[in-house]
């Protein structure tokens, strides 16, 4: 938890631009034959495996993060490494066996969920309404969501050190659960993570960006007291605090330049607690 006391939002400018750079960078720490074949690695991703997405270094391990078919998964790169280094032509062939290996082993798992398994490593993740209509399918089965506004939706996920699986409506149909099951649990599992500081809110500003993978997220443990104001920029971020005496344009501006730089951005908006709910704050005039 930082607090703003005299620095203001605008320190957070550099921290979106390292936030932006955060699992890249840790590519740097490599020697440079390590570092060319993740690039190899990520270019040959891109060429020939359109539904895997190359999401950047972890920064624990030599692994890295991918999003197969919708899911995000680790997978580690030591043995790959050694294998291209001994055989560098075989660079295609073998990212065509770790993306099958990743799909019949890894991603089986998220039909196997048991609901007894799921519920201890279930979290709620905060996304826009746009990443929903683009993302929010696997096949023919919807993400489960519930809106918070008309930009913002709580997605699922079932956490683990192996694999991030999307919650779909089929999970639901198979363990005969309803969304609001799913969103109390979820709530449950966030607050026994951790609150961060968010309870002080409303008396001063916070900033919390713990690298939980969950800081937008305790967007949905706030006491949302009218009048507060919240941005979530990015999934490790988020801010909130009264609005007396913060300079709202300077607000606006910085969460966009974060959403704009973030590796996983949520909302380029600054927002405003009205009647309960949150409200996106116009421009000033």
């Amino acid at each position: 938890m930082w607090l703003w006391v005299g620095i203001g939002w605008c320190a957070l400018a550099l921290t979106g631009v390292v936030l932006h750079h955060r699992l890249r960078s840790k590519s740097s720490r490599y020697p440079p034959e390590v570092a060319a074949f993740v690039l190899q690695l990520e270019s040959e991703l891109v060429a020939a495996h359109p539904g895997v997405q190359f999401l950047g270094m972890l920064p624990d391990r030599f692994a890295c993060l991918m999003r197969v078919d919708g899911q995000e998964t680790p997978v580690g790169l030591y043995e790959a490494f050694r294998h291209v280094d001994a055989f560098p032509e075989s660079l295609t062939r073998m990212v065509a066996e770790l993306v099958g290996d990743i799909r019949e082993v890894g991603l089986d798992c998220a039909d196997e969920l048991d609901f007894a398994t799921a519920a201890q490593l279930l979290m709620p993740q905060v996304r826009c309404k746009d990443w929903l209509d683009e993302q929010g399918t696997f096949g023919d089965s919807g993400l489960v969501h519930t809106p918070i506004n008309d930009q913002l939706v709580t997605v699922y996920v079932v956490d683990d050190s192996n694999c991030m699986v999307f919650l779909c409506r089929a999970h639901l149909k198979r363990w005969q659960k309803e969304a609001q099951d799913l969103h109390n649990l979820a709530l449950t599992n966030l607050a026994r993570l951790g609150r961060n500081g968010i309870d002080d809110v409303s008396a001063e500003a916070v900033l919390l960006q713990s690298g939980d993978g969950f800081d937008a997220s305790r967007l949905l443990l706030i006491d949302q007291q009218e009048g507060l104001l919240v941005a979530v920029p990015d999934r490790d971020t988020l801010w909130a605090g009264p609005e007396e005496g913060q300079n709202i344009e300077q607000l606006m501006s910085v969460t966009e330049q974060i959403a704009d730089r973030s590796q996983y951005p949520v909302s380029s908006l600054l927002f405003r607690v009205k009647d309960g709910r949150l409200e996106p704050v116009q421009e000033p005039s």
